[in-house]
């Protein structure tokens, strides 16, 4: 049990060094320019386009790409406010969890499922896969920071409970002892 309590606490030392948040922060920022890239190749693709244009598939590529602008742009004042916070608040952490995550469960469905105005995607770039394994860790490392909060802020109640019964149980004993 004590062997617990000493990873746990490891964990949570870790957890709470700035350098974690500069982590999280830097995997936001380059998830951004990686979108930003996407929807810039997008672009390209639409001008392109220009000279024989398919409707379908050129409202299809204005979709994606600004589905891409949305997605980059968002991920900026979440790193910010991360920087802003750093582990006092956890809120900007399960932001950018849940929408990581829901970005990388989209990017399978649409490998998967054929989405209308989208349709079923049948390309794996090295784009893709950089940006699914930045957010995977952008997801794992909130997460692990989001828990080591947790679970520290539980550990000072609990000690902060501990002191106020032993000052409780001292002052008890302090007035036996005067009878």
């Amino acid at each position: 049990m004590d062997n617990d309590n000493q990873v746990e606490h490891k964990a949570i030392t870790l957890a709470h060094k700035q350098l974690i948040v500069y982590i999280i922060t830097a995997l936001m920022i380059a998830t951004s320019a990686i979108y930003f890239y996407v929807a810039y190749e997008d672009y390209q693709e639409l001008l392109q386009s220009a000279s024989s244009p398919s409707a379908e598939d050129t409202q299809a590529t204005r979709n994606e790409m600004t589905f891409f602008l949305v997605v980059a742009i968002s991920y900026i004042p979440i790193a910010i406010w991360m920087l802003k916070v750093k582990h006092n608040s956890k809120i900007p952490y399960i932001i950018s969890i849940v929408g990581s995550a829901a970005l990388i469960v989209f990017y399978i469905l649409t490998r998967v499922i054929d989405i209308p105005s989208i349709g079923l995607q049948t390309d794996v770039g090295t784009t893709d896969i950089a940006a699914k394994i930045i957010q995977a860790a952008i997801v794992s490392i909130s997460s692990f920071l989001v828990i080591s909060v947790i679970i520290r802020r539980k550990q000072l109640e609990n000690s902060s409970t501990n002191v106020y019964r032993n000052r409780e149980s001292m002052e008890k004993g302090r007035r036996k002892r005067e009878r």
